[in-house]
């Protein structure tokens, strides 16, 4: 199984930019490209978010029909959750894409993104056009109708509350909308400076069964898939499995289903399928007027040796030079682009270029750079030149069969090349909408290398070129070599300690800033602005390259307003940097580099505790620690073994757990019932919420209770008491409804909705038009402590600073205190 994910990704195909590494095909996936030569039709699917595809369809079209395919995704997820650490909003959203482009690596099928923002669950689509502008989100999807051209495209939500999610409707809703506008020249008219009015033949509901909720039909177009592929050595529902197992921060593992399943399709647009997904379509050479080169590359298929690839060189050479003269532009470009990729891929070629042991670098600099080429052609192939990003040109030599040819290369990076980051994160988003630099880039997964590196070659008497990414290589102990794109960073990144920070009216105010340095520092100057008024600077600031220096700014009590931020610049040299750089390592992705503003935002309110030391179970991954630790609070992180041991824990005045607990530690099931002695004998225990995926435990609580799959998703939800004289809203913070004002994405999730008379609920919410949910806050006494469960999203609240959603958390630890 490792060798197939190794193969598919060394073969895959997806529109991710320029690779770190050109890597020749298996012949397994050589044979399925040529026979994609013969197929000049598309397919996209249609979703709302990472995950949402359906994954055995696509690797059925696009490595099974080896149909040209690809999912359209209106957002990133960046408002999903996180089940392997902290991350939320762009990070988790930067995290999301590279999973869905691993997905497509293995599937086989190209990937597009939109430019909406992720708000997070949403329960209709009109609550969705409150917070989506529907006129960008039509154009996004014309404009990926106009460039990827799909000639069939499948929808994998209705339009109607079937969908389960307010914005899987938005994405039916825009994909029609754009399918009916996409072919007019009035429409999106700035679009057509880049590209031409196109228009699909039909739109289809890919429809299903999740559950009881069925979108199935009678007389619904019918397909077998799933089918084993020889190629693969599997099915294409055994491959899904794989493929949508990659989404780890979900928590989407997937088993690996075998055998022929049906998927149904009902006609939203066009006419309908009878025979196929393609009746009525041309999808042949036919369509760009040359039906002769239909049997010229069946003739190629037929005489393909697997042991031998390179002996097809010379007829798809022969293919090229007819392909060139297509009138088609469309076709054209892309049927070109295919057969070079067979070509390298058929001549076994492999090449890189990098720097070694240096995964970052400063633009200005100079280095000695190296590149790695080998051929295994039995006939002559050339390196003509290597292009450097710099635009020095290094001179070619014959490559002899399976030779490795190494060039070194003196380079320098580009003075005007950016920093590396997501080119949707360069600038803030604007009304749940990320801000496009270039119109151009809309719908690509990736920012477009800034430092290219092109190899020319002549194979036969025929010029081929290839570029790759400037990379990193570096050799790791367990991994073996890593080759990574080259990341460019600046010669300061100002990292503010902390996103918030939390502050009474009389206390002064201690804001750690890290200044890490990437160059040499000195004599620079540090200074913060806010927008209540308080500046001030710090100066004689020095450095050494590679080395970083924590600052303690002071601002005096009471000189900021109750919701600030202060913003932090650097000046050196002439420069100012003003925004911090991060990296996020998972093992599954590749090293992802982005920036936040160097900025804290600042919340100030006269906030009261009883707490001077609280134990912490970590879940999947959220800002309590942090949380604590910026009002003075010792927090402790627990170890299993610890929690086992009743009388150690009684030296906490509280013991809190991170969110999803009972999903991802296992071993909470043996341990929960040490936590609930220590309640007994005078503990409190605040645990955060669960969801119904892969629970450890359903025996949450000292006493029975079941959460659901309910929830409050307008942030603005009115908020009522149930229990107006209980201790959570009166002690150490007297609460009122101004507690639950500036609340952000949502109130809670996966609410109680049954539980034992022992827990005293506290609060009632509801989202417009549903029945009140009383489970936000389950309080129980047990013996002489306390034991509370909480479904309110604490963990998106405390990191955006909201001096209610504190309070509360504050005073739900302090019970019996």
């Amino acid at each position: 199984m490792r060798t197939l994910i190794v193969l598919l990704l060394a073969a895959a195909t997806v529109a991710l930019g320029q690779p770190a590494v050109q890597r020749p095909a298996p012949s397994a996936t050589i044979y399925g490209n040529l026979v994609r030569l013969n197929n000049l039709v598309r397919v996209l699917y249609v979703a709302a978010h990472p995950d949402d595809e359906n994954t055995r369809l696509l690797a059925w079209l696009a490595r099974g029909r080896h149909i040209p395919t690809a999912y359209l995704s209106i957002t990133r997820g960046d408002g999903g959750q996180n089940i392997i650490g902290s991350e939320q909003g762009p990070a988790l959203g930067l995290i999301r894409s590279h999973e869905l482009l691993a997905a497509r690596q293995l599937d086989g099928a190209d990937q597009f993104f939109g430019r909406a923002v992720d708000y997070g669950f949403s329960k209709n689509p009109e609550e969705a056009f409150t917070i989506w502008d529907r006129e960008r989100l039509i154009g996004d999807v014309v404009w990926i109708y106009r460039t990827y051209r799909p000639d069939v495209v499948i929808c994998r939500f209705p339009k109607d509350s079937m969908a389960g999610h307010g914005q899987h409707s938005v994405s039916a809703i825009v994909a029609e909308d754009a399918f009916r506008r996409s072919a007019s020249t009035a429409a999106f008219a700035e679009q057509l400076l880049h590209t031409t009015p196109w228009q699909p033949r039909r739109l289809l509901l890919n429809a299903y069964r999740f559950g009881t909720r069925s979108t199935i039909r009678e007389g619904m177009f019918r397909l077998d898939v799933g089918q084993y592929d020889p190629l693969l050595g599997m099915g294409y529902g055994e491959l899904a499995g794989i493929s949508r197992s990659i989404h780890r921060s979900q928590g989407a593992g997937t088993p690996s289903i075998p055998g022929v399943l049906p998927e149904f399709f009902g006609t939203v647009a066009g006419d309908a399928p009878k025979a196929s997904l393609f009746d009525g379509i041309d999808t042949t050479w036919g369509r760009v007027g040359r039906p002769d080169l239909t049997p010229r590359v069946q003739a190629i298929i037929n005489a393909f040796s697997m042991q031998h690839p390179e002996r097809s060189v010379p007829a798809l050479l022969e293919l090229r030079r007819e392909v060139a003269t297509l009138s088609d532009v469309f076709w054209r470009r892309e049927k070109l682009a295919e057969i070079d990729q067979l070509i390298l891929d058929c001549i076994g070629l492999y090449a890189d270029a990098s720097l070694t042991e240096t995964p970052t670098t400063l633009a200005g600099t100079t280095h000695q750079a190296s590149a790695r080429i080998v051929s295994r052609a039995e006939r002559a192939v050339y390196l003509t030149s290597i292009r450097w990003p710099d635009g020095t040109l290094t001179s070619g030599k014959a490559l002899e069969p399976d030779s490795l040819v190494t060039v070194s290369q003196s380079i320098t990076i580009p003075a005007t090349t950016r920093p590396t980051e997501p080119y949707w994160l360069q600038q803030p988003s604007r009304e749940s909408l990320f801000t496009i630099p270039a119109d151009t880039l809309l719908g690509r997964p990736t920012s477009p290398s800034s430092l290219p590196v092109r190899f020319t070659l002549v194979v036969g008497s025929d010029t081929v070129t290839v570029t790759t990414a400037l990379a990193s290589k570096r050799l790791d102990p367990l991994r073996g070599d890593v080759i990574e794109p080259l990341r460019i960073v600046p010669r300061a990144s100002v990292e503010p300690d902390v996103p918030v920070i939390y502050a009474t009216p009389r206390q002064q105010l201690s804001i750690p800033v890290r200044i890490r340095a990437n160059g040499p520092i000195t004599q620079a100057r540090l200074t913060y602005s806010s927008r209540s008024g308080p500046t001030g600077s710090l100066d004689g600031i020095s450095i050494p390259s590679g080395r970083d220096t924590l600052i303690s700014i002071y601002i005096a009590a009471g000189s900021v307003s109750a919701q600030d931020t202060i913003r932090f610049a650097l000046a050196v040299d002439g420069q100012v940097f003003t925004k911090g750089f991060h990296t996020i390592a998972y093992d599954h992705l590749p090293t992802l580099q982005y920036a936040t503003d160097a900025a804290v935002h600042v919340t100030v309110a006269p906030f009261e505790h009883r707490i001077k030391r609280v134990g912490y179970i970590e879940g999947a991954g959220d800002y309590i620690p942090t949380f604590l630790k910026g009002l003075g609070i010792q927090v402790d992180n627990l170890s299993d073994e610890e929690l086992l041991r009743t009388d150690s824990l009684m030296k906490y005045d509280a013991i809190i757990s991170g969110v999803r607990l009972v999903n991802v530690r296992k071993s909470i099931k043996y341990l929960l019932p040490a936590l609930f002695r220590y309640v007994e004998r005078g503990g409190t225990f605040l645990m955060q919420y669960n969801t119904l995926q892969d629970m450890a435990t359903k025996d949450l609580g000292p006493f029975p209770f079941t959460i659901s799959n309910k929830r409050v998703t307008q942030e603005r939800a009115p908020v009522s008491t149930i229990r107006a004289d209980h201790p959570i809203l009166l002690h150490p913070n007297r609460l009122t409804s101004a507690a639950f004002d500036g609340w952000v994405q949502e109130r809670g999730l996966y609410f109680p909705d049954t539980w034992d008379p022992k827990y005293q609920t506290v609060l009632s919410m509801n989202d417009t038009g549903e029945l009140p949910l009383q489970g936000s806050i389950l309080h129980a006494r047990h013996g002489k402590g306390n034991y509370v469960y909480t479904s309110l999203s604490m963990f998106r609240q405390l990191p955006a600073g909201v001096p209610g959603a504190a309070m509360l958390f504050l005073n739900m630890l302090s019970l019996g205190k």
